[in-house]
C-alpha cells in the first residue's frame, strides 16, 4: 500500500515538471512575439495618441505591420499601422521615428465586424480562415485568407470603403 502511494507521488510529481516544462517552453518560443506586440502598442501610443488597446494583429505581406485596435484619448474607435523592420539578428523592431505609422478613426473605415459581414453575404460558400487589417500595394487593406471549392485564396478589401482589391490570389492546390 504504501508502495503504491508513493508511486502516484512520483507521477504526480513528475506531470506537474511536465507541464513546468511545456509552459516554459511555449513562454520561451512566443516570447519575441510578445515583444514585438509590446513595441508596438508602445509606438502606437507614442506617435498615433493610442490610449487604451483593444486589439492587435501582425501583418505580413511585403512588409511586416503590427496593426493595434483601441481607443484614443477622445474614448474614439482607432486603428494604427505600425511599420517593422528586420535588423541584424533576425528580430523584427518598429522603424525609427513616425515615418509609415498611420493611423485613422475607426469610424473613417471599415471595421472587421462590418466587413466580415459583407464578405459573408456577398460569398456566402466560402470559409473564412483569417481576416485581419494589414498593407497591400501602399494601400491600407483587411487581408482576407479563405477557402472555396476546396482551394485556398488570398483576397484584400480596402480598409477605407471595403472594396475589393485586385482579384483573389489562389493558392496551389494541395488538397486533392
Amino acid at each position: 500500500m504504501k508502495n503504491r502511494k508513493t508511486m502516484i507521488a512520483y507521477a504526480v510529481f513528475i506531470f506537474i515538471l511536465l507541464l513546468l516544462a511545456l509552459y516554459l517552453y511555449y513562454s520561451y518560443v512566443t516570447q519575441g512575439q510578445k515583444q514585438e506586440e509590446s513595441d508596438a502598442i508602445l509606438k502606437a501610443k507614442q506617435t498615433a495618441g493610442l490610449a487604451a488597446t483593444d486589439k492587435t494583429w501582425k501583418s505580413v505581406w511585403t512588409e511586416t505591420y503590427w496593426v493595434v485596435e483601441g481607443t484614443d484619448a477622445e474614448n474614439r474607435k482607432i486603428m494604427v499601422w505600425v511599420p517593422f523592420q528586420r535588423v541584424e539578428d533576425g528580430a523584427d523592431i518598429p522603424q525609427q521615428g513616425t515615418q509609415g505609422v498611420h493611423s485613422e478613426l475607426l469610424q473613417n473605415g471599415v471595421s472587421e465586424e462590418q466587413i466580415r459581414t459583407a464578405i459573408i453575404s456577398a460569398n456566402p460558400d466560402l470559409e473564412i480562415v483569417r481576416l485581419l487589417p494589414g498593407v497591400f500595394n501602399g494601400e491600407y487593406v483587411w487581408q482576407l485568407f479563405y477557402k472555396s471549392n476546396n482551394s485556398y485564396f488570398y483576397q484584400f478589401y480596402k480598409f477605407a470603403d471595403g472594396s475589393p482589391v485586385g482579384t483573389p490570389f489562389q493558392l496551389p492546390n494541395t488538397l486533392q
